[in-house]
């Protein structure tokens, strides 16, 4: 392809969009005549031109920073990416073949997909040593191969997803070999990029060090402004030209015999969400919950109408923690303090049973319950009985759950309040800014 300017921004377009940005055909030609517009030589005018006619929010401008900076840059630095991806190339072809020698039952390679191939090649030694000696030491007799064969390969499997779950899914990068959708140097550039700036998002949260919580709670500031900011459905009269209200419009023109000669506009309501969070401080919970409480302290800034709870043998009404707006270090040692549930063992039917008794008054056809927890508790059928009856009494609930999904099919508690709740995985903090975006945004 040669290196027109249309080339190179069709280009940085696809990029844009395996990224996450959608971008129009329309968008793109859009760019394309902003660029007549400006100096093609200065490099903060194109910047500028680009994301004024690519970009939609906040969020996204992040990621359009990032690709503009990594994708327009010198040709020496053209050169060191396609090396630097030629040479990755080689790598996962040299490590594909080297797994498919290593994973063969008598000879025959078995049937796992690439990426389960190259995960296994960048598993530690001592690991790759385990599996490999327990292939050596599995037999079948040649007439019962066929049927012995893919129960090895799943074993193989579940020994693969457990390392992953183990070392973490952002522990070894993959790209797939042929796959044309990131054959692209730039691309793969970018990504890497983004990935290190943003590896805390995928990191258990229980296992954040204490030298990252000034950027967990930049993050967690930033999700909390996305919630505090939801667009409801519901729409308001405005005298901008944001939507037409043809209802009003009709209206406002029977004077006039029907012909409409004043036009009447709706735009999208920016509606605060009603909250209640319900959060488990039980001892094998008491992590997650700090960085759960540090995001709904964040969110207290700027949204009144938010109810906070913590439980674990018994309730406790937090909320008056966060109204006094000390920094949230005080807060939680404060709340910590005076709690007397804090980090003692669950029961989920007694905590429900108070809220529904002793606050009844915030439960209405508009709340939406926040649930923080691994459903561990006592005496589940209970706990079951008593969310059944919080369900009836409010508008939605929504269950943060941080045990990994893979867990979730061996625990009779998940199956049953997963029926009662939308029910989402979430101990790190990407799981928890998806759980906004989808539930909220």
């Amino acid at each position: 392809m040669k290196n027109y300017i249309e080339n190179n921004i069709a280009r940085f377009v696809h990029i844009l969009r395996h990224l996450g940005i959608q971008v129009s055909i329309l968008e793109t030609l859009t760019s394309l005549q902003a660029l007549v517009l400006v100096d093609i030589m200065n490099r903060d005018h194109v910047k500028m031109a680009l994301s004024a006619t690519l970009v939609k929010n906040h969020d996204q401008q992040v990621i359009f920073n990032q690709s503009f900076d990594s994708f327009f840059v010198a040709p020496e630095v053209k050169i060191k990416q396609n090396q630097e991806w030629k040479e990755r190339q080689e790598e996962g072809l040299r490590l594909l073949e080297d797994a498919e020698t290593d994973l063969a039952y008598k000879g025959e390679t078995l049937d796992l997909t690439e990426e389960e191939m190259l995960y296994y090649a960048k598993l530690p030694e001592e690991e790759k040593r385990k599996i490999r000696d327990y292939l050596k030491a599995s037999s079948a007799p040649d007439d019962r191969y066929d049927r012995f064969k893919p129960t090895l390969e799943s074993q193989v499997r579940g020994s693969l997803r457990y390392w992953k779950q183990r070392l973490g899914e952002e522990s070894t990068e993959y790209y797939p070999l042929h796959d044309p959708g990131v054959d692209d140097p730039a691309l793969v550039s970018i990504v890497d990029e983004l990935q290190e700036d943003s590896s805390i998002l995928y990191e258990d949260m229980k296992r954040i060090g204490q030298q990252d919580l000034p950027k967990v709670t930049n993050i967690l500031k930033h999700l909390s402004r996305k919630l505090a900011t939801m667009i409801s459905r519901r729409y308001k009269q405005s005298k901008k030209a944001v939507k037409l209200d043809l209802r009003r419009s009709i209206k406002a023109n029977v004077r006039y015999g029907g012909i409409i000669f004043k036009l009447q506009y709706k735009q999208k309501r920016v509606q605060k969400p009603r909250i209640l969070l319900f959060c488990d401080v039980s001892g094998s919970m008491s992590r997650y919950a700090a960085f759960v409480i540090q995001f709904i302290y964040g969110l207290s800034a700027v949204v009144k109408n938010i109810e906070s709870f913590i439980f674990a043998e018994e309730l406790e009404y937090v909320s008056s923690f966060f109204n006094e707006r000390h920094s949230f270090e005080d807060t939680m040692v404060r709340l910590i303090g005076k709690s007397r549930t804090w980090g003692k063992g669950t029961n989920m039917g007694n905590a429900l049973s108070a809220l529904r008794e002793k606050y009844p008054l915030l439960l209405t056809s508009d709340t939406v319950v926040i649930i923080l927890s691994d459903t561990k508790t006592l005496d589940i059928d209970y706990a079951e009985e008593e969310l059944t009856k919080l369900k009836r009494s409010v508008k939605d609930i929504i269950w943060l759950n941080t045990l990994p999904q893979s867990e979730w099919d061996n625990l009779a508690s998940v199956q049953k309040y997963k029926r009662l709740s939308k029910m989402y995985e979430c101990y790190t903090l990407a799981h928890l800014e998806k759980v906004i975006r989808k539930q909220f945004l």
